[in-house]
Parts: C-alpha cells; sequence; structure tokens
C-alpha cells in the first residue's frame, strides 16, 4: 500500500486548525523549555568548564566539560525526551478527536522511566548496526519509529515488546518514512533561519503527519498497540470513531474517515427502471407425473422391474391343482 503523503500532511494542517486546544499554544511552550533547557546547558558548561590549553602555533582556551557538566547535560536530555513523549501524547491524543490541554506536555513524566528505557535501548541497537554500516543504522531508525507511539497508547507494553511491534509495523513502509522524512527537509532548513521559532508551528505538523502514517499503517495491517492482533481502533482527525479492520475499507486522508466500501467487492448493479410495465410474472414449475408402481392393475411393469410371479404355496394355487 502507498500512503497519499499529500493528503496526510493536508489532514495533519486541518486538525491544526481545528483542535480545541491549539497545538501552537503547546509547541509554544515546548519550545520555549527546550530553549531554556539549552541556554542553561550552556551557562553551566562556561562556568564549570575546565580549561584545557592545546599547543600549537598558538594557545587557544578550550573548555572540557567536568564531572557536574556531564550530569547537567545527561539531565536536559532525559527532560528533552520525556517533554518530546508528552508531547507525542498530546498530537495522539488530539487526533483521537480528544480535547488535552496544555498539562499534556508534562504527562510525559508519569512514565518517565519506560520512556527514558525505550529511548536507551532503542539508541543501542541502532548504534550497533550503525557498527556495520551507515545504512544499517538508518534503517534500524526506521523500524524503531513507531515504538514510542505503542508505548504510549499501551503504558503496559514491556519495551521489548514495543520495539517489535514497531517492526512489524514499519516492515515494508521504511522507504516511504524515509521519504516522508526528506519532504520536511526545506522546512527545517528554513527552522535554522528563524532560530528555531518556526518550531512553533513546524514539530505539531511534522508530529501529526507522522502519526496519520502511524494510523493508516497500524488500520492496513489490522495491528493495534495492545497485542499486534485485534483491528486498530484510532478515530479519525475530527472525532472519535472507530474504524473497522483493513479487509474491509480504507483510509480517506483528505474525507478524514474510513471508507467502509470492500475494495475488491464490485459496484451493486443499478435497480431497474420502473416504465410502468406490469412485472414479469415467474414461471412455475411443473411437477412431473410420478410413474406407477409395477403392481398396479391396467398398467404394465416398467422395464427395470421384473414383473412378479405366482406364489405356489398359495391357498389358490393349491385349490387349482387339486
Amino acid at each position: 500500500m502507498v500512503i497519499d503523503r499529500p493528503q496526510a500532511k493536508q489532514a495533519a494542517r486541518n486538525l491544526m486548525r481545528t483542535a480545541r486546544v491549539s497545538p501552537y499554544q503547546i509547541g509554544l511552550i515546548y519550545v520555549i523549555i527546550v530553549f531554556a533547557l539549552s541556554a542553561f546547558e550552556q551557562t553551566m558548561l562556561q562556568l564549570f568548564g575546565i580549561p584545557y590549553y592545546l599547543s600549537y602555533s598558538y594557545y587557544s582556551t578550550v573548555l572540557m566539560p567536568s564531572p557536574i557538566n556531564w550530569f547537567i547535560t545527561i539531565l536536559v536530555w532525559l527532560i528533552s525526551i520525556v517533554l518530546a513523549a508528552g508531547f507525542a501524547t498530546y498530537c495522539l491524543a488530539i487526533r483521537r478527536g480528544k480535547e488535552m490541554p496544555l498539562s499534556t506536555l508534562f504527562d510525559g513524566f508519569s512514565i518517565a522511566g519506560k520512556v527514558i528505557l525505550l529511548e536507551i535501548v532503542a539508541g543501542i541497537f541502532i548504534f550497533l548496526w550503525s557498527l556495520l554500516l551507515i545504512i544499517p543504522g538508518i534503517i534500524a531508525t526506521y523500524r524503531y519509529r513507531f515504538a514510542l507511539y505503542n508505548l504510549l497508547e499501551n503504558p503496559d507494553l514491556g519495551i521489548l515488546e514495543a520495539i517489535n511491534l514497531s517492526k512489524e509495523q514499519t516492515y515494508g513502509y521504511k522507504w516511504q518514512l524515509f521519504v516522508l522524512d526528506l519532504s520536511f527537509l526545506g522546512w527545517l532548513i528554513l527552522d535554522v533561519f528563524t532560530m528555531g521559532f518556526l518550531g512553533i508551528w513546524l514539530i505539531p505538523y511534522i508530529t501529526l503527519t507522522d502519526i496519520a502514517f502511524y494510523d493508516t499503517i497500524c488500520a492496513e495491517k489490522g495491528m493495534t498497540a495492545g497485542s499486534g492482533d485485534a483491528p486498530h481502533t484510532s478515530g479519525p482527525y475530527n472525532g472519535p470513531y472507530s474504524p473497522p479492520s483493513a479487509s474491509s475499507g480504507s483510509w480517506d486522508h483528505a474525507g478524514s474517515q474510513w471508507n467502509t466500501a470492500p475494495r475488491s467487492t464490485p459496484p451493486a448493479p443499478p435497480p431497474a427502471l420502473d416504465n410502468g410495465a406490469p412485472p414479469a410474472e415467474e414461471p412455475q414449475t411443473q411437477t412431473p407425473p410420478q410413474a406407477p408402481s409395477a403392481g398396479t392393475p391396467g398398467t404394465s411393469p416398467e422395464p427395470w422391474e421384473r414383473p412378479q410371479k405366482p406364489d405356489p404355496w398359495s391357498d389358490s394355487e393349491r385349490k387349482s391343482h387339486e
């Protein structure tokens, strides 16, 4: 199945305009927090950095991170991971037609341990694949693309369960996900020239489009974040809804709904026009007459019936001989 990328993007933009709590507001809060964390990390690096001198043609001072800098850097990285999970939770919820408050951005802290562990395990797998060549590492990145969505939709999942489920979901769709990322390359370059403030609009746009691919793939494969066997129950773009299984329809991005008409079923023929003529009578089936049995008087036996012979031991035959 080839996912209609332009229609998925258009549906994401429509949802950004119609969401009850604007994604721009939570995007603004998210960007401000990320900027604040980055500025805090740089400030700590300047305050607690250890001067290190390189002796070449001239002396130059390089600040090497101290243990407290390592601690702050790791702490900022972990907080960024959890905030990204909270933002993904918000995008998943508004796609299901729910009204989510701005505090949803911090919902990732309720399962922060699992979110961080998932990121670490997936990062280790990607690193190990990257040791072979750069291409296997890139493929592994797309293989675990939906692991976070699986965990957020079902926090009871284990880390490896969410990763394995993502491997099944992305099977056959990695190239389309790669092309999807390439389609945002121009926006990402423009975001650099705006000092990251374009991310207020761009981050919700990219995330909602990515979730559109996630939902479409799950519906196509009849999978869910819970077990991978039951039909996917995610809602459409503009309200709560449970689409049927993938074998009975297809996802319509433009109409933001599920087409329930089966793909393989031919259209029903149009009804006959009523021109005033009386309906034709159905022919009556005549029952063929039953053949008389062989012992009926006045009838000859059938060719396949043997004629009955007189019983020599009957009383009438005995009297005629006497």
